[in-house]
């Protein structure tokens, strides 16, 4: 189970994050009375600075690694098994052979589907964080569409822009706002 968790880890969950963005905030556009007031937002750097982005990132970490070590404790029995099996094999007898086969044969099935469960477990837990971790950082960014009336919001991670002005970007406030709001409702045992 090979995985690199740091930094690409949340990039799925920051194209669902833009989506969302892009999509409620379209449909908030005002008329064009006067010159929209547009806003541009980096949900990668704001799930990677946020201090839950980085609770978040230590959880799957410490997750990913736990699965490694019971993987790697599986294998070694394995290993054992199959050692003993290759060093005993002339002195054992046929049964004695056929039921230590059998029990490797077991013991790989047996790691095989522990890895493909702790997979999907792995993904779904990691599909969990992240949305709950988006539709946070989402409502932080619709109060500050409301406070300031901003008719758009631009994430800067996946919108293909090109140029804007620094003065637009807003990441530091959502990150900022959204630890203030994490801090503020933090309960023992959530990330």
């Amino acid at each position: 189970m090979k995985r690199k968790v740091a930094y690409p880890v949340l990039k799925v969950g920051c194209s669902l994050f833009l989506g969302l963005i892009f999509s409620a905030l379209l449909a908030a556009t005002a008329t064009a009375q006067s010159a929209q007031k547009v806003a541009i937002i980096d949900s990668q750097k704001a799930f990677d600075r946020s201090a839950q982005g980085q609770k978040v990132i230590a959880l799957l970490q410490d997750k990913e690694n736990e699965i490694k070590a019971s993987l790697k404790q599986r294998q070694e029995e394995i290993n054992s098994l199959q050692d003993k099996f290759a060093s005993q094999r002339l002195t054992l007898n046929e049964e004695a052979l056929r039921q230590l086969k059998l029990e490797i044969d077991k013991k790989e099935a047996e790691n095989k589907k522990y890895e493909q469960d702790s997979s999907i477990e792995f993904d779904q837990f990691k599909a969990k964080l992240i949305k709950k971790m988006r539709d946070e950082m989402l409502s932080i960014v619709d109060e500050l569409v409301k406070e300031r009336g901003y008719d758009l919001v631009f994430d800067l991670s996946s919108s293909g822009l090109i140029y804007f002005r620094p003065a637009l970007d807003i990441t530091e406030e959502v990150i900022k706002k959204y630890d203030e709001a994490s801090s503020r409702k933090q309960s023992p045992g959530s990330f």
